[in-house]
């Protein structure tokens, strides 16, 4: 994410709208028109009256007027946190969907239902097999994990959801889905549950992603109210209290749900639902669609993904040889250091042997200690080297333990 900055001066803008209609021209700066029509009012710029365009369209002529002075500020800074293109990304995945065998063939012929379930397809047939041996419970027909669309709608609309699950597999088919029907029917859970995160099911394989379709009507639960109790009869004794278990009444709304559900995380990847524009009918093509390519944008994703991360550990690689030829090197130069310096050392010391050699005045103690003196210089040299056996063969520290 990275900070754009916009200015807009007052003179431009006024020449800019009056050229191009508002809705063109903020979509060119990336706004709304009614963000744009802030900032002209801002900045007090006029805006071209209502039927303005129309009449230039005619070929009628429109003077401009002139930009009237103002008291305002005359430019206007507009801030906005702009999310990073990664042009690299955006130009596989668009070569990759242009490569999609669908996109080759984008003039599909429109789908006609089927008049009876001898005409739906095979995968289709799995499905309405599956929901003839389900039975009413809560007040819906459910089948779930059977097949690789779970249904859970009122008997009203079952009908309705085998024709939307053969329109599901018609658009699969079109655009290469593999159906995967041999996993065992998916056991039960309580209401509330969820299921966990990588349960292998029936599903169909869309660019290597795992999806199942799920159709469900909205049903509500009403509690039914207990039955009042019996009147008692003279001397009758009063029975004592009894639970009774809730009971509910489901009631179906007719209102349908249907969507592709990754098989992986089960979370819904497209949601589609009856709308005063139009009907899930006319949304499933275009629901496969979107997660048909949003399945492709996450393989190059991961593709992409995993040539950086090669790129990354290379370079990584490369970081590490070169840091320890670095450290390497610096530990050579110091032991280098140290061998100067104590070159440095044993010539001192040889230019002090010689001094006390060639003084006549020199105390008797250091002329005495000339040997030992040269043989410590000889153990600083590094270009010498001598043994010092007083020194060299007792280490450091004591190996037998300390006394204190």
């Amino acid at each position: 994410m990275t900070w754009q900055k916009t200015t807009f001066e007052r003179q431009k803008l006024f020449d800019e709208v009056w050229a191009t209609p508002v809705t063109k021209l903020a979509k060119e700066y990336g706004l709304s028109d009614v963000g744009l029509r802030k900032i002209c009012v801002s900045l007090d710029v006029p805006l071209p009256p209502r039927g303005y365009w129309a009449k230039l369209a005619a070929s009628k002529t429109i003077p401009k007027p002139a930009l009237h002075k103002t008291t305002r500020l005359t430019t206007y800074e507009r801030v906005m946190n702009v999310a990073d293109v990664d042009e690299v990304l955006e130009e596989r995945v668009a070569k990759a969907l242009n490569s999609t065998p669908d996109a080759e063939n984008s003039e599909t012929p429109d789908y006609s239902p089927p008049i009876d379930v001898a005409a739906f397809s095979q995968q289709a047939k799995l499905v309405v097999r599956a929901m003839k041996s389900v039975k009413l419970e809560e007040g819906a027909c459910r089948s779930l994990g059977v097949t690789w669309a779970d249904i859970s709608v009122s008997p009203e609309l079952k009908e309705r959801a085998l024709l939307l699950v053969a329109r599901f597999a018609h658009e699969l088919n079109i655009v290469g889905a593999r159906f995967e029907n041999a996993h065992p029917p998916l056991p039960t859970l309580r209401r509330g549950m969820r299921r966990e995160a990588g349960t292998k099911r029936n599903c169909f394989t869309l660019h290597g992603q795992r999806y199942f379709v799920r159709i469900q009507e909205r049903i509500t639960q009403e509690l039914v109210p207990p039955p009042p109790p019996k009147p008692l009869r003279a001397g009758a004794r009063q029975q004592a209290w009894v639970y009774r278990a809730p009971e509910y009444r489901y009631i179906p709304t007719g209102r349908l749900f249907a969507s592709i559900v990754s098989a992986s995380t089960y979370y819904d990847s497209c949601k589609v639902e009856d709308t005063a524009r139009s009907t899930i009918e006319l949304k499933v093509q275009k629901a496969v669609r979107s997660v048909a390519d949003a399945a492709i944008r996450r393989n190059v994703e991961n593709e992409v993904r995993a040539e950086r991360e090669l790129a990354r550990r290379a370079k990584a690689q490369e970081w590490d040889a070169a840091k320890a030829n670095k450290d390497s090197l610096l530990a050579k130069l110091a032991a280098f250091e140290k061998m100067a310096k104590d070159l440095d050392r044993a010539r001192l010391l040889r230019r002090f042997i010689e001094d006390v050699a060639a003084s006549k005045t020199a105390p008797a103690e250091l002329i005495d200690r000339l040997k030992l003196m040269t043989l410590m210089a000889n153990w600083l040299d590094p270009l010498v080297k001598a043994p010092w056996p007083e020194v060299d063969e007792v280490a450091d520290r004591n190996p037998y333990g300390s006394l204190r």
